[in-house]
């Protein structure tokens, strides 16, 4: 949606047993990187295309398309993607007691449906644990915000050199 390049059919997609994921491709298409806003919207998007709410992707199955739907993409199906002996995985805890994720329901869906924030509590990424009791624990996270406050500048206006190159090119592509 960001660069308006149109919205998949993932609903017929998967009813053809095609194979969907969510992700964060970078921050040119996503500024926040945050995975959990990108499955919300990746799977809620669709309930106007099709009314049949029994259609419609689930909490879980948006869960299971985010971590294994990734590892069968990239064919790594038998190494990641599940919690399995021996496949490798990154783990992240979240604090169920947080008021974003209250009162108690469906954790998976107050997750992927609601509006989380702040609500990691630990998380292992290749073994090592970058986060816990919901600090980072691997950089000042003080020190960086520091350091790109300093370097960087509120520029409402400014158009991007990059933007400037291709526009022309991207307005031909679009039909614009």
């Amino acid at each position: 949606m960001r660069v308006g390049s149109g919205i998949a059919p993932i609903l017929k997609y998967r009813q053809a047993g095609i194979n969907v994921t969510f992700g964060c491709d970078g921050a040119s298409s996503n500024d926040s990187q945050d995975l959990l806003e990108a499955i919300k919207i990746g799977s809620i998007l669709h309930n106007v295309i099709d009314s049949d709410y029994q259609h419609w992707i689930t909490p879980r199955q948006a869960v299971e398309m985010a971590s294994l739907g990734g590892a069968k993409g990239l064919n790594l199906a038998d190494k990641l993607g599940s919690l399995t002996v021996g496949k490798q995985a990154d783990l992240v805890l979240y604090d169920l007691t947080n008021l974003s994720l209250l009162p108690r329901t469906d954790p998976i869906g107050l997750l992927i449906l609601g509006r989380s924030t702040n609500i990691v509590n630990s998380a292992w990424v290749n073994g090592k644990q970058i986060i816990a009791d919901g600090k980072v624990t691997t950089i000042n996270v003080d020190d960086l915000r520091q350091e790109l406050f300093n370097r960087s500048q509120w520029e409402t206006k400014r158009k991007s050199e990059t933007v400037a190159q291709i526009e022309a090119y991207y307005r031909t592509v679009m039909g614009l």
